[in-house]
């Protein structure tokens, strides 16, 4: 039987993973910067796709990462080994993301195929990366929704993560989450509806 973590059961791959992301955060209170290096590469590419979802501003999204992982490294030691590592950093990554589009003057929408263009070579390090192969039109709809639903949308559908998770990933009930996504679904068919006679899906 694998370990869990906040009540999701793990499969052996993913516990082990889980451990050594633990295992990395600890060393991080020793101030081990390769700790910092490995928590870094491998939560880039899920971080950048998970940022540039919520903020649609391109040019920040590097930065958030820094300031993600600077929290990491500096808070180390607060770790709730009760949570998931990737539940606590994502949670970090929103609460930047969220700030980070609060404090814009304007929202700027970006193509996720100019994203997928610009970072190509993440995908042979992390095979999710395929996930930011959306074409314009439906980038462009999901652009329209609030950076919450943005959130919700990601973490259930392309991190596979359970309403439990991103409640605390999020810092609110989980109630608030099933409401959020049942917004966000019918934001988004509505938006894809009325964008349908003027665009296409291609895979």
């Amino acid at each position: 039987m694998t370990q869990s973590f906040a009540g999701t059961p793990l499969s052996t791959q993913q516990n082990g993973q889980q451990m050594r992301d633990a295992d990395l955060i600890a060393r991080l209170c020793n101030a081990d910067e390769y700790a910092l290096e490995q928590l870094y590469h491998h939560y880039y590419v899920r971080l950048f796709r998970f940022i540039a979802r919520v903020t649609r501003r391109e040019e920040l999204i590097d930065e958030i990462i820094n300031d993600v992982m600077y929290v990491v490294w500096e808070r180390a030691a607060s770790y709730d080994k009760q949570y998931k590592p990737s539940t606590w950093i994502f949670g970090i990554a929103f609460n930047k993301a969220r700030q980070a589009v609060r404090n814009a003057d304007r929202p700027e929408e970006i193509s996720l195929d100019d994203i997928d263009e610009d970072s190509s070579w993440l995908g042979k390090q992390d095979a999710e990366f395929g996930q930011l192969e959306f074409d314009d039109w439906l980038a462009s709809a999901l652009g329209q929704l609030s950076p919450e639903h943005r959130a919700v949308i990601e973490l259930t559908y392309y991190e596979g993560l359970h309403y439990s998770e991103i409640a605390a990933i999020m810092d609110c009930p989980e109630n608030t989450v099933k409401t959020r996504m049942h917004h966000a679904r019918k934001n988004l068919a509505v938006i894809l509806a009325s964008t349908n006679d003027s665009s296409s899906y291609t895979n």
